[in-house]
């Protein structure tokens, strides 16, 4: 009886761990998954991830943006990497923007909400823009696709120095 006990004890333990460890690996994938720029830790919360409201879909629209960018098979040179920084740094910008504009008062968010969607919308087109550019085949339709994207990085730019105005 007593080896019976022990067993089903063991068998407890044993399925108490299973559960602490699936646990913290479902924990970490979905903090790695709400990360913006792999590496550097958003500050959107994590019921984000289903979320149906406005600045949680635009926060996964920046996630996807930068995956995007990540993925983009372009040889990398100085001009290309310090574009693809700034994007980041834009996109890293706007996520700290929704997560503020998600707490505010319901009547002061919808000014904001329609900039910020201009703003990550903007962000997404100098991806385009950028991923294009990667996959052209001579140097002028590169630099002329690298200019588009960051004719798009301006715009992006003054879109956020307005809603910071306002």
């Amino acid at each position: 009886m007593l080896v019976f006990v022990l067993i089903v004890l063991i068998l407890l333990a044993a399925a108490a761990g299973g559960i602490m460890l699936l646990s913290a690996r479902q924990k970490s994938a979905t903090t790695a998954a709400n990360q913006v720029v792999p590496g550097t830790a958003s500050r959107a919360p994590a019921s984000w991830a289903g979320s149906h409201d406005l600045e949680p879909r635009l926060h996964r629209r920046l996630r996807d943006a930068m995956t995007t960018l990540r993925t983009a098979n372009s040889l990398d040179d100085g001009t290309t990497i310090v574009l693809r920084a700034e994007l980041e740094q834009a996109a890293l910008a706007w996520d700290d923007r929704l997560v503020a504009i998600a707490a505010l008062p319901a009547a002061a968010r919808d000014g904001q909400r329609a900039t910020a969607t201009q703003g990550v919308e903007t962000i997404e087109a100098a991806v385009a823009q950028y991923v294009s550019a990667a996959t052209q085949r001579t140097a002028a339709d590169v630099t002329a696709g690298l200019t588009a994207a960051r004719a798009q990085l301006e715009i992006e730019a003054q879109i956020r120095k307005s809603l910071e105005a306002s």
